[in-house]
């Protein structure tokens, strides 16, 4: 994980994503461990590499607003930062809104009118496409596993 923070500059560091074969052998550990492990190295570097640099280019922009109540010893402490920086966004109108659609939401899923299809119709896919093929690679193997298939 790369995120550095110094001079209350966020520094993007872009780094390989780490192996996680190094940490476990394909051979040696359950295979949905692995995905696992491969899947949050993967959200890892998103959050590091994208969506890191888009909350510190907000925080550069509202820099005094979010510095202003920091102790000069903890401006360069991301959980702080993001925290003041979050302490201010939740009182913006776009959150607010949020807040609204949130309640909005609740009450469909509640009477059964929600709707996700237009949803990230992408990541869906490839949350789809991933299933459908654990599924059939376990399947391939399930008069050798037996019930020990979840």
């Amino acid at each position: 994980m790369a995120m550095i923070k110094d001079a209350t500059i966020y520094i993007p560091c872009p780094c390989p994503q780490p192996d996680p074969f190094d940490v476990t052998k394909d051979w040696k550990t359950h295979p949905s461990l692995i995905t696992g492990i491969q899947a949050l190295n993967s959200y890892n570097q998103w959050v590091s590499e994208i969506v890191m640099p888009i909350a510190f280019q907000w925080i550069e922009e509202h820099k005094g607003e979010v510095y202003a109540n920091i102790p000069e010893n903890l401006k360069d402490d991301l959980g702080v930062v993001i925290a003041a920086a979050f302490d201010l966004v939740k009182h913006l109108p776009a959150y607010q809104k949020g807040l609204v659609k949130y309640e909005e939401y609740e009450r469909a899923l509640k009477d059964g009118t929600w709707n996700p299809t237009h949803i990230n119709p992408i990541w869906t896919s490839i949350a789809k496409d991933i299933h459908q093929a654990t599924e059939e690679s376990f399947e391939i193997h399930k008069d050798v596993l037996k019930d020990t298939i979840r």
